[in-house]
């Protein structure tokens, strides 16, 4: 699963199969829907923080862990993608009503932010999941090519982080090259995260279903030179959680 900090917690896409007009609303009105996204997400972090700041009893290390940490850990699950996209969607109509006081744009206004408090609410009761060793996803992978025995063809690569216990990250978006006749593609990585002790190449002809090409871990300081393509495994979707955090203030019906 990815992690929180690795990008958009929801896509426009995700908000249309919610809202199906959504796109209409956002064009007539001249509404930014990227910008409002990135508005909620900043949001729903600083709920978040809050929320997780308050599960420390003391004000020690581990409370100055998580200010430090803030939300690199939380693992994106389905319950907070429906926040975001409730959230997302209460500030579009917010600005829409805004721009024409339009009573409809009012009411879904209010409907939407109804939604994301209860979404908000859902969310927190099931549990913020978080991971013990957080690997961020990577930068896309750089390209090049060297002499050697390959063929013309075009080349999909995407690569994932590993931590000393095994786990891998959300694979980076996918890059691609082209390379000639007795050419090959080398594959690197840069800026990789502190807690990092390797990578994985995943390659293949086409931008979907790309395999894994390296048999073991390849070193931080190391490059890959891609040879005759491997069927292996395609990446996961990142780390899983390994703790929730849970809000206990339900109240109990008898």
């Amino acid at each position: 699963m990815a992690l929180f900090n690795d990008g958009p917690l929801s896509s426009t896409l995700d908000l249309q199969n919610t809202e199906n007009g959504i796109l209409n609303v956002a064009s007539t009105e001249g509404i930014d829907l990227t910008a409002k996204m990135v508005l909620a997400q900043g949001a729903i972090a600083n709920d978040l923080i809050l929320f997780l700041l308050r599960r420390v009893t003391v004000r020690d290390a581990q409370w100055n862990l998580r200010r430090m940490r803030g939300t690199c850990d939380v693992v994106v699950t389905p319950p907070l993608k429906q926040w975001h996209v409730h959230k997302s969607l209460s500030m579009v109509y917010r600005d829409a009503y805004n721009n024409q006081l339009n009573d409809r744009y009012l009411n879904k206004w209010n409907e939407y932010e109804k939604l994301a408090e209860q979404s908000q609410e859902i969310y927190l009761q099931i549990g913020v999941g978080l991971v013990a060793d957080p690997l961020p996803k990577p930068p896309g992978p750089f390209l090049s090519v060297v002499s050697g025995p390959g063929t013309a063809a075009t080349y999909y690569v995407a690569v994932t982080w590993l931590n000393a216990a095994g786990q891998e990250s959300t694979p980076s978006d996918t890059t691609s090259i082209s390379s000639l006749d007795g050419q090959q593609i080398v594959i690197g990585v840069t800026n990789a995260p502190a807690n990092a002790v390797g990578w994985n190449a995943y390659a293949g002809q086409a931008p979907d279903g790309l395999g894994l090409q390296n048999d073991g871990a390849i070193s931080i300081a190391g490059s890959y030179t891609l040879g005759a393509l491997q069927a292996g495994p395609e990446a996961g979707d990142g780390q899983k959680p390994t703790c929730f955090f849970i809000d206990h203030r339900v109240i109990e019906r008898g």
